[in-house]
C-alpha cells in the first residue's frame, strides 16, 4: 500500500471518530441535560416543588414595623424630584406606580455595582440616575423607591426575597407598599419596573406570590397600566422574571425601622424547617400595617 494511500486512509478514520463522536453528544448530552434545563416548564416545576416543601413557616413573632416620614432628607427628595405631580392622585398604589414607572426606566441596573455610593436615595440619585455609565443594583434602587414612597406618605418597606440553595449568592430586592385601597400589601419591582397580579387581576404581596408559586397557582408579573386582556399571554411575555422571582421567594427578610438609610434590625420569614440567628417575624406581623 502506497504512502499517500495510508495517509488518505487515517484522515478518513479521523473525519468519521469526529462525526460519530459529534452525533453521540447531541444524541445523549444535548437532549438528555441541556434541553431540560432550557425547558422553562420545568424549570417552573422544580421551583414550584422546592416552594412546596418550604411553604409552612416558622410561627414567628408579633413584631411592629416603623416608617418614618417626616426626616428633612424626605423633604428635600420630594421637592427636588416633583414626587407629588409625578405621583397624581388616586390610591396609594397608583401613586406608587406613576412614581415607579417614571424612575424604573431612567435606573441603569448593574448587578455586581460596588455599593460604593451611601445607601440613600439623594446620593444614589445624584450618582445614577439618566446616567447609563452609572448603574447600582436592585438593593439600591429598591432603597431609592422606599425613600420616594415614604416622602409621600405611603408606607414602603424593603424586602430581601432569598433563594433555597446554600450555593446561590444571587437573591433579589424589591418593596411593598401599603394600599388603603385594597387594604393590603403590594410587592413592586423597581429593577424590572414590574408588580404581580394573580387570576383576579389582584395585586399580590410577597408572601401571597410565594404562595401562587407553591401551589402552582396562577399569577403573573406586569408593568404598570399594562393591558390585562391576555393573563397567559402575559406570563408568557415575562417568564424569565416570573421564573427568577420564583427562584428567590423561598423566604424572606424584612427590617423593623424604614426611613432614610437603611436602618433597623433584620426580621425573617422562613421556612419551619429552617434554622436561623436572627429574629423570626409572623405572617400576621407581615400582613397588618
Amino acid at each position: 500500500m502506497s504512502k499517500r494511500i495510508k495517509v488518505f486512509l487515517v484522515f478518513a478514520i479521523l473525519i468519521n471518530i469526529i462525526v460519530l463522536s459529534t452525533i453521540f453528544y447531541f444524541s445523549f448530552t444535548d437532549k438528555t441535560i441541556v434541553s431540560y434545563l432550557q425547558n422553562p416548564k420545568e424549570i417552573y416545576i422544580l421551583e414550584a416543588g422546592i416552594l412546596k416543601n418550604n411553604l409552612i413557616t416558622k410561627d414567628g413573632s408579633d413584631i411592629s414595623i416603623s416608617y418614618d416620614y417626616d426626616s428633612e432628607a424626605l423633604l428635600v427628595l420630594k421637592e427636588k424630584y416633583k414626587l407629588e405631580k409625578i405621583a397624581g392622585s388616586g390610591s396609594n398604589l397608583d401613586k406608587a406606580l406613576n412614581v415607579m414607572n417614571e424612575f424604573a426606566p431612567r435606573l441603569k441596573h448593574k448587578s455586581d455595582y460596588d455599593n460604593s455610593i451611601t445607601i440613600e436615595a439623594l446620593p444614589l440619585l445624584e450618582y445614577s440616575l439618566d446616567n447609563k455609565e452609572h448603574g447600582i443594583n436592585c438593593k439600591n434602587k429598591a432603597q431609592i423607591l422606599l425613600e420616594m414612597l415614604l416622602s409621600l406618605g405611603i408606607p414602603t418597606r424593603k424586602v430581601w426575597i432569598m433563594p433555597y440553595s446554600p450555593y446561590d449568592i444571587d437573591c433579589h430586592v424589591v418593596n411593598e407598599i401599603w394600599d388603603d385601597k385594597l387594604d393590603k400589601w403590594v410587592m413592586l419591582d423597581i429593577t424590572n419596573n414590574e408588580y404581580w397580579i394573580d387570576e383576579n387581576k389582584t395585586p399580590l404581596s410577597c408572601i401571597e406570590i410565594r404562595e401562587n408559586g407553591a401551589n402552582m397557582e396562577f399569577c403573573t408579573p406586569i408593568h404598570p397600566f399594562e393591558s390585562m386582556e391576555d393573563l397567559e399571554k402575559l406570563q408568557s411575555s415575562y417568564y424569565n422574571d416570573f421564573l427568577y422571582i420564583m427562584k428567590n421567594l423561598v423566604y424572606l427578610e424584612y427590617r423593623d425601622k424604614y426611613g432614610v438609610g437603611e436602618q433597623g434590625n433584620p426580621l425573617i420569614f422562613i421556612p419551619s424547617t429552617f434554622s436561623t440567628n436572627e429574629l423570626v417575624i409572623s405572617r400576621k406581623a407581615l400582613e397588618h400595617k
